[in-house]
């Protein structure tokens, strides 16, 4: 079970993308210990703990190392930590944890300090970029060239946007995957891993689980949560009182989320959708990205087949 704890949902950016509202990333309530601990005890075989914010960095050092002293006694692999990199946390440099820092060039606040920060940074990252409107106007190779300089970086994944509960930017499904495919033909280029493939391969050989039923978020407000839609197909933190309620909520995702446009796909159950929701029409492509699949399909066997004739 992958659990992603945010304790808060404090944060010193104001990125209009955000899928929290300014109100909430204002807000300074933390999870309490023994709330968290209390969570944690109903979760089974957790396999990977991510901390989530708001910002982990602008925690007070106490606050940070009591949340730690609370997971290790759930779990005892590394901790992956989200964070913006614009704030050096002493935690950060723990030898068990791992930082995936959000980093989205000039569409994210003090986009040159924390370019700096990873410059200098002494230990290895993951670097998260959100495809909002402003990266997705941004050239592709100049960002691998940036990226190239900064050798604390091992890998790089591109994230896509929803419409959710503080914005709604035009950005369609398709344009992410036209995105993405730019960064695939430009892969030689890279001296990290491009994580997005390694989605892509274990998707198409049915290894990656695009159900919901592997992973739970834990809130600032002391409770459970999964990723949901509302009717206006807007992102939005549910948040649920109880592990039966997530137990059952993991059942109504496969039994109502599922349209029919999904259930015939060749993808279903395995498709890159970090959450289902009710697919209409394909005229924009699909959070399952069959769109991607396919032409990584046909890019494999064309390779295959030249492959085969020399």
């Amino acid at each position: 079970m992958i659990v992603s704890i945010n304790p808060t949902y404090f944060c010193n950016f104001r990125c209009d993308f955000c899928y929290l509202t300014s109100e909430e990333l204002g807000n300074q309530k933390q999870i309490s210990f023994n709330k968290l601990d209390e969570l944690l005890s109903q979760v089974h075989n957790i396999e990977h703990i991510d901390l989530y914010g708001g910002e982990i960095g602008a925690m007070k050092k106490s606050y940070f190392y009591g949340l730690k002293e609370i997971i290790r006694k759930h779990y005892s692999g590394i901790i992956n930590i989200n964070t913006n990199y614009s704030m050096m946390h002493p935690g950060f440099f723990d030898n068990d944890v791992y930082l995936s820092v959000s980093y989205d060039f000039e569409a994210r606040e003090k986009s040159e300090l924390v370019f700096q920060n990873m410059l200098m940074s002494t230990v290895p990252i993951a670097v998260l970029i959100l495809a909002s409107p402003k990266v997705l106007e941004k050239d592709v190779s100049e960002m691998i060239n940036m990226l190239n300089m900064c050798s604390s970086i091992t890998s790089v994944e591109i994230k896509p946007y929803s419409i959710n509960q503080a914005n709604a930017h035009n950005v369609t499904h398709k344009d992410f995957e036209d995105f993405v495919i730019k960064w695939l033909k430009l892969k030689d280029k890279m001296k990290f891993e491009f994580v997005n493939e390694e989605r892509i391969i274990e998707s198409m050989k049915g290894r990656y689980n695009a159900f919901s039923d592997d992973h739970i978020y834990i809130t600032p407000s002391g409770k459970f949560g999964v990723l949901e839609f509302d009717e206006e197909d807007k992102e939005f933190f549910l948040e649920l009182d109880s592990w039966e309620q997530y137990l059952d909520w993991t059942k109504k995702e496969k039994e109502e989320m599922v349209s029919p446009i999904c259930a015939s796909c060749i993808y279903f159950g395995n498709c890159l959708t970090e959450h289902y929701r009710y697919v209409k029409d394909l005229d924009n492509g699909c959070n399952g990205y069959k769109g991607l699949l396919d032409w990584y399909g046909r890019l494999e066997n064309s390779e295959s087949s030249l492959s085969f004739a020399s």
